[in-house]
């Protein structure tokens, strides 16, 4: 039988923040602005959301091998609380599985949409004549061949994109004492700390891109930039070199020392409370729709909300950069 409810985020992965004898998950709808608990199969999915005009339910299915493969894996990251004893095999497979949930959301359909509509704007402005050619571009990025082409995508661009994802430093960051990592709607965010004016700083291959996914509501993964690491051991090492040649002071030297031996040797850092906030912050700034929690704490959503009440309604494709 072809299931008709096609999570968009993998119930397996749901399923490692629900609680209780019923197994409920904590759920933020940021456009109603409240809060509910649900069952798993409830959340994270669309009818039909998988299913191509040309080649049915097929993706769907292949999206399950997948999260076989894969869900054993995580498993044991979160039962040995580690990633040391991780072969490559599991890395790689790690790596495909956070390109195709991050390719496989609403989010992108929704980029997608946002992009068609933005071409047409700087070509043709406000006005667009009826059966035109600009309303015929307009309307190929409406929903049936917006979800088509994001199919599509899903196909051929993971495999493309994994050397990238493979190229960066897997670690593992767990929850401070009494705080619980969110997943969202889009559970696959990126960050980067080096602003690009005027330009995409957020590609899989733009220098200082870290890339994160909370696996439970204590563990969190995360693909960190490897130039930014080779940055700090080389920053690391030259100053050494300054200590031994007794032209500089030893200080400074800890917080860089920590990084790499938590990258070096795969040791799983406890977060403070203040890092914690911005892992939590990025998956509500980065959701379509749904927040998702083992615990009924929302009071942080519930601030940035205050603080900026469109934070669902932001636009995913943003024109600061004169390209067209």
């Amino acid at each position: 039988m072809e299931p008709k409810k096609q999570h968009y985020v993998p119930q397996f992965l749901l399923s490692k923040f629900a609680v209780g004898k019923k197994k409920r998950i904590h759920t933020f709808d940021l456009k109603m602005a409240k809060s509910f608990a649900s069952q798993i199969r409830d959340v994270g999915h669309e009818n039909n959301f998988y299913n191509h005009p040309e080649e049915g339910n097929q993706m769907e299915f292949q999206l399950g091998k997948l999260e076989t493969k894969v869900a054993p894996i995580i498993d044991k990251i979160i039962s040995e609380g580690s990633i040391k004893s991780l072969s490559k095999g599991d890395q790689k497979y790690l790596g495909i599985f956070t390109i195709v949930q991050m390719m496989r959301v609403n989010s992108i359909r929704e980029s997608l949409v946002e992009m068609g509509e933005l071409i047409v704007d700087k070509f043709v402005g406000d006005s667009v004549e009826p059966d035109s050619q600009a309303d015929h571009l307009l309307t190929s990025f409406k929903e049936l061949d917006v979800k088509t082409q994001s199919i599509d995508m899903l196909k051929e661009t993971p495999l493309q994109l994994l050397p990238y994802i493979l190229d960066k430093h897997i670690s593992l960051v767990k929850a401070p004492k009494g705080e619980v990592f969110y997943i969202s709607d889009n559970p696959i965010v990126k960050y980067n700390h080096q602003p690009r004016e005027h330009r995409g700083n957020l590609g899989l291959r733009v220098k200082g891109v870290e890339v994160h996914l909370p696996i439970s509501p204590k563990f969190c993964l995360s693909f960190l930039c490897s130039e930014l690491v080779d940055d700090i051991r080389k920053a690391v090492n030259h100053h050494q070199a300054a200590v031994l040649m007794e032209s500089t002071s030893p200080n400074g030297l800890a917080e860089s020392i920590s990084i790499l031996n938590h990258i070096d040797n795969k040791i799983t850092k406890e977060l403070s409370s203040e890092n914690m906030e911005y892992h939590n912050s990025l998956q509500v700034l980065h959701c379509s729709r749904f927040i998702y929690s083992s615990n009924s704490d929302f009071d942080l959503v519930n601030i940035m909300l205050s603080d900026n009440p469109n934070i669902g309604l932001n636009p995913r494709v943003v024109d600061g950069s004169n390209v067209f």
